[in-house]
């Protein structure tokens, strides 16, 4: 697919940090934009500040869930286009398959590493 300017949303530092390692290892021209305030990606995309390729987003945050933020995302005609991809710590049939019913384009489990997380983003970076 080969995303070039992508939104990361996670409000767990750690899995920021990871995503950031393994977005550098798979390549050097990727923008990528980390938010840990799910309020904060979704005003910059209201207002047209910053318009990614595509969207990496945790499900389970505070404030606004990934549900929730995809949902919101799905009601803006100029973004509901924007392919979001879930990456979450849920495996649930049931949550996978609600949230792909939702708008999201994929759904994918993460890792415990940062090697196997660079292997799950490869076919979306390069």
């Amino acid at each position: 697919m080969g995303y070039k300017t992508i939104f990361h949303i996670d409000d767990d530092d750690d899995d920021v940090d990871f995503f950031a390692m393994a977005v550098g290892q798979l390549s050097a021209s990727v923008n990528h934009f980390s938010f840990t305030d799910a309020a904060a990606a979704l005003k910059k995309l209201e207002t047209g500040e910053l318009i990614p390729d595509a969207i990496f987003l945790d499900l389970n945050m505070p404030v606004i869930s990934g549900q929730d933020f995809l949902l919101r995302l799905k009601t803006f005609e100029a973004l509901r286009d924007i392919p979001v991809i879930i990456l979450s710590t849920s495996s649930d049939p049931f949550t996978i398959q609600q949230i792909k019913n939702d708008g999201a384009i994929d759904f994918l489990t993460k890792p415990s590493g940062v090697k196997k997380l660079v292997t799950l983003l490869r076919p979306y970076l390069i």
